[in-house]
């Protein structure tokens, strides 16, 4: 999703404090200490992990987030802020996704991953998240990871809108 990382010019032997990366939406500068670390990774990239999130330029209600690796700019991906009172995953669930990663519910947060789909045959493009494997936040901590939850009814395709 992303062409180049670029460290910004810091003095001679001081450690950069942000890094610039050529997003889809044109270059963006990430400042390290705003990073989530994945202490396991991200499921199919589990060497990736210190991630970043920005708003979509011109987006202003935040319904889609940009989670940008901050070491491979080509991997990125498009989250959503989960509502905790949809009630789309079971509020007991997600307590004992809290308690297993040690986050307290008044830190915590959860961000879903959005998957486009394109129909072969040129039809509508649709959206879809992940219920079932969803990113679970330590905001205090800014330690992030994807966990898997244990009730299968979740879909890890689950349509939005319709």
């Amino acid at each position: 999703m992303a062409d180049s990382a670029t460290p910004q010019s810091p003095e001679a032997g001081s450690v950069p404090t942000s890094v610039t990366i050529r997003t889809l939406f044109g270059d963006k500068e990430f400042l390290w200490d705003k990073a989530i670390y994945f202490p396991t990774g991200i499921k199919g990239f589990p060497d990736h992990n210190v991630f970043a999130l920005a708003n979509f330029p011109g987006e202003s209600n935040n319904t889609f987030i940009l989670m940008q690796s901050l070491t491979e700019p080509e991997l990125a991906f498009i989250v959503a802020p989960y509502n905790m009172e949809s009630n789309s995953i079971k509020p007991e669930h997600l307590a004992q996704a809290f308690t297993i990663h040690g986050i307290k519910k008044n830190e915590g947060a959860v961000l879903l991953i959005v998957t486009l789909h394109k129909p072969e045959d040129g039809g509508e493009t649709s959206m879809s998240v992940n219920l079932r494997a969803p990113i679970i936040i330590d905001t205090s901590r800014q330690a992030a990871y994807q966990h898997l939850l244990p009730d299968t009814s979740y879909s890890y395709h689950q349509t939005l809108g319709g």
